[in-house]
């Protein structure tokens, strides 16, 4: 429970075994948050409007070839931009709303398209 911004869950150098296993963070709010080194079964991640992309890395490829409105594709940029060791990040729907002054809705279809991108109603 609770608000998490910038936090970093798990071990940079630990492959083998991870510090996060087994979590709850459905009743939690999480922005900018990374899930490190980690296997996400048995991981339970926020409900809308939080969102949570797995293996950012691995999306990369695919949100720079698109077009996004100026401040959705800078936050999804970084969030792409990560090492292998990050398997999960977490957004809030309602930051990028806000920020961008687009409808939660609006925000919801443009994160759907993207490979990864996992959403808990």
């Amino acid at each position: 429970m609770g608000k998490y911004i910038g936090c970093d869950f798990g071990d940079w150098e630990d492959m083998d075994r991870s510090s996060v296993s087994e979590c709850d963070f459905s009743s939690a709010r999480l922005q900018d948050c990374r899930l490190l080194n980690c296997d996400m079964k048995g991981i339970l991640i926020p409900k809308w409007p939080c969102f949570c992309l797995l293996n950012p890395a691995e999306a990369r490829d695919f949100v720079i070839s698109q077009q996004w409105p100026k401040k959705i594709g800078l936050t999804l940029d970084i969030y792409t931009d990560s090492d292998r060791e990050c398997v999960a990040i977490f957004g809030d729907a309602s930051v990028l709303a806000k920020e961008s002054g687009l409808p939660l809705s609006e925000i919801r279809a443009l994160l759907q398209i993207i490979p990864g991108v996992n959403i808990v109603d």
